[in-house]
């Protein structure tokens, strides 16, 4: 009996040492990788730049959009705080739009389908481009979603936010007036 219960408990400490090394140790090596992104995403420091096909198929890239305050939001349609967020995401859009923000969201789903049809829900109106590989969220260094980045108008960060927000509080649009002030 006491064999039995000493080769029990040898077995679940080698499922739990395995399970540890397959799981903790990569996602920290992960997480290594993502902090030294080259570029950066510390704020002050100019973020990575992209070019990604839009949902209506056109390419946009982020040195397209100049003179502008740019929120840069990685989501997906299964991401439940993203469907949260989805909304006034977009309000905050058209009251700050013709200030000179402009969002652009990417979204790091693998289906266009799924995107079109969040669209379609959201009513969103803002630029949405596809990374299905992720490629561009890994340069970002996204550890999930949804997350944004507020960007100036000389493509420096101002701001990583992790996590959803809702954008039309007034603390928010507050925040955003200002930075589109300093832009001006």
């Amino acid at each position: 009996m006491k064999t039995i219960k000493y080769v029990f408990t040898i077995a679940i400490l080698l499922g739990l040492a395995a399970f540890v090394v397959s799981h903790v140790v990569p996602q920290t090596q992960h997480r290594a990788r993502q902090d030294n992104v080259p570029g950066g995403t510390s704020v002050g420091d100019v973020v990575p730049p992209f070019t990604l096909e839009s949902i209506d198929g056109k390419s946009t890239s982020l040195y397209d959009l100049k003179d502008r305050l740019i929120l840069v939001n990685f989501w997906a349609s299964w991401c439940g705080p993203c469907n949260e967020e989805a909304p006034s995401l977009e309000s905050a859009y058209k009251k700050l739009r013709q200030d000179g923000m402009v969002v652009v969201a990417i979204s790091i789903d693998r289906h266009k389908k799924d995107v079109m049809s969040f669209v379609k829900k959201y009513s969103i109106t803002f630029p949405v481009l596809m990374d299905t590989d992720e490629g561009v969220a890994s340069e970002y260094g996204i550890t999930g979603v949804p997350e944004t980045f507020i960007v100036t108008q000389d493509h420096k960060l101002v701001k990583h936010i992790v996590g959803p927000l809702d954008w039309t509080s007034d603390t928010v649009i507050g925040y955003l007036q200002t930075l589109l002030g300093e832009g001006q």
